[in-house]
């Protein structure tokens, strides 16, 4: 099977919106400009009024949580089963950062790989990136990439807060279906979060016992409302961690690491300040996907 080729390669970056691929275009972080401090207005003096109706400015909130949770260089390693067999390991990490749109971004990075043993029966090398707001909290851009034994698939996605419109491409090869393409843009909420990022956005939030917070996210260029359900507190025990953990259910209908459409999905996060996950679990078409830690790297503390 033909494989998809990943976005960036020159031909592809043609037929991406000359204005988008400029807006969103990943940069080292030093790109960003600092934010210009607005200088004294003296007590009692008029200001005059300009003339004419001015445009509101496009403010970004400061949403970050005073736990910080999230540090760039940690790494989260657990390992996959499904029925009872070791099917390969998933990695959560947080690269340097970046900018995008003169903005400060995580560069957040995921990857699943099939063991070699259950690769003899279906074989996945997937990937993912997000480039998630430092201070907003929402995304700015997403890639997946798919590499598996019946499909091989590129998507791009490229989220404009201040238009509330994404911009959708997604490639894909399919052994019986063959290759499909679909490009479009739609109308979003502002701040959302991606089939990634939805990961992180969790870790910030308060997560206090039988409360229900409800988190737009795009992906497949739709948009959704991700509910997710405090269920409960319980001790756990993972290597490295041995502390008390959240459970939580998140309901979603989107491609990604926490797709739920068969039934429920469960994440264990650890109750301290870095909520790190722990343990997922998502029922799939037969049997039930787990993935339990087996390392964790910490990163470093943002300044």
């Amino acid at each position: 099977m033909k494989k998809v080729d990943e976005f960036g390669s020159g031909v592809e970056e043609k037929e991406i919106p000359k204005g988008l691929l400029e807006k969103f275009q990943v940069q080292d972080s030093s790109a960003v400009s600092p934010t210009p401090t607005p200088g004294p207005v003296s007590a009692g003096k008029k200001t005059k009024k300009a003339s004419g109706a001015k445009k509101a400015a496009f403010v970004i909130p400061n949403r970050r949580s005073s736990l910080n949770p999230v540090w760039v260089g940690e790494k989260m390693t657990l390992e996959i089963t499904y029925l009872g067999m070791s099917a390969g390991d998933f990695v959560a990490e947080v690269m340097p950062m970046k900018s995008v749109n003169e903005r400060k971004v995580y560069h957040l990075k995921g990857g699943a790989q099939s063991s070699s043993i259950f690769s003899l029966f279906y074989k996945v090398n997937d990937w993912m990136e997000s480039y998630w707001d430092f201070e907003g909290l929402f995304s700015h851009r997403f890639h997946l990439v798919l590499d598996q034994t019946r499909q091989s698939r590129d998507a791009l996605e490229l989220y404009d807060s201040e238009k509330k419109s994404a911009f959708y491409w997604n490639r894909r090869n399919h052994v019986t279906k063959g290759y499909e393409e679909k490009k479009e843009t739609t109308t979003i909420p502002p701040w959302p979060q991606d089939a990634f990022s939805i990961l992180y956005f969790i870790r910030q939030l308060p997560l206090e016992d039988g409360k229900v917070y409800t988190v737009p996210v795009i992906s497949e260029g739709k948009a959704w409302e991700a509910v997710i359900t405090v269920m409960r507190r319980e001790k756990c025990d993972y290597p490295g961690v041995k502390t008390t953990c959240i459970v939580v259910r998140p309901q979603t209908r989107f491609e990604g690491v926490m797709r739920q459409d068969r039934g429920d999905s469960l994440l264990w996060l650890t109750d301290d300040d870095r909520r790190f996950l722990v343990q997922m679990e998502a029922k799939v078409k037969i049997g039930t996907v787990n993935a339990v830690l087996k390392k964790v790297e910490l990163g470093a503390k943002p300044e």
